[in-house]
């Protein structure tokens, strides 16, 4: 379980790392709407694909916050790289947002490992 979580983690988040560095800058901008907006919805996005994910691989309720936390640990690796070499991996974006993006970030792992908690709780969803 371990190897395929992690493996389906680093997947999905180098899906996400290339989709901000080719799409990044339509979506994630400096001023109102642009930042402010990923916030509200991207954590929500990402509780929501978690525990979808979880229930569609029919992950026993005992082991679904482990393997979100599995998921999660391949993202905050990756994401260390990114944050550290901001304007390299992401030209396309205004360098003054790597804040944001590392807060971002990380709003969105705590909502993977929050879905896994949840519904390891909630046995009969």
């Amino acid at each position: 379980m371990i190897a395929r979580w992690t493996i389906i983690g680093f997947v999905l988040w180098l899906a996400v790392a290339i989709a901000f560095r080719l799409l990044g800058q339509d979506v994630f901008k400096v001023g109102p709407g642009g930042v402010s907006w990923l916030f509200m919805t991207a954590p929500i996005a990402m509780l929501l694909a978690t525990y979808g994910l979880l229930k569609l691989l029919k992950v026993a309720p005992s082991d679904r916050s482990e393997a979100a936390s599995i998921f999660a640990v391949p993202g905050l690796l990756v994401g260390i790289y990114q944050i550290n070499s901001f304007t390299a991996v992401f030209p396309n974006l205004d360098p003054s947002l790597s804040n944001e993006f590392a807060a971002l970030m990380y709003a969105c792992y705590a909502a993977v490992i929050i879905a896994g908690i949840v519904s390891s709780r909630l046995e009969n969803i």
